[in-house]
């Protein structure tokens, strides 16, 4: 059986998204996939020039001198960091953690998550730098 009712379309203005912060900084936090493609195109162009040889690879370095490039990669980091920060911030609501029959408190977890990564950045650039 059909019916000549017409079903109830609800208008979505093209601006919905910036009408509330909490929209906004979503919007934004989704954006920086954008960025990350940018890093995964530059790392497997990297990988090949190394594969290509020392000619190859002294190419990509100067590729990656390149201003407009290191904006590029300066803009990649810090959507990376935004990133990070909202998924450290998430885990302890994911994860959660009970020491001595009390729940953990968020900010220790979050802490903890920073400190691992700033020990293995500085491992990784020690390792990268002095080797």
């Amino acid at each position: 059986m059909t019916t000549k009712r017409k079903p109830y379309v609800r208008a979505v203005a093209p601006d919905w998204w910036q009408k509330l912060p909490f929209y906004r900084f979503y919007m934004l936090r989704e954006g920086t996939s954008v960025p990350t493609v940018w890093f995964s195109v530059i790392l497997i162009y990297g990988l090949y020039a190394l594969k290509g040889g020392a000619e190859s690879w002294a190419g990509f370095v100067g590729f990656l001198q390149n201003p407009v490039v290191i904006i590029l990669n300066l803009i990649t980091l810090a959507a990376a960091l935004l990133h990070t920060k909202t998924w450290f911030e998430l885990a302890p609501k994911a994860a959660i953690l009970i020491v001595k029959g009390e729940k953990l408190p968020p900010q220790p977890l979050i802490r903890a998550l920073w400190a691992v990564t700033a020990i293995v950045t500085v491992v990784i650039l020690g390792v990268a730098l002095f080797w």
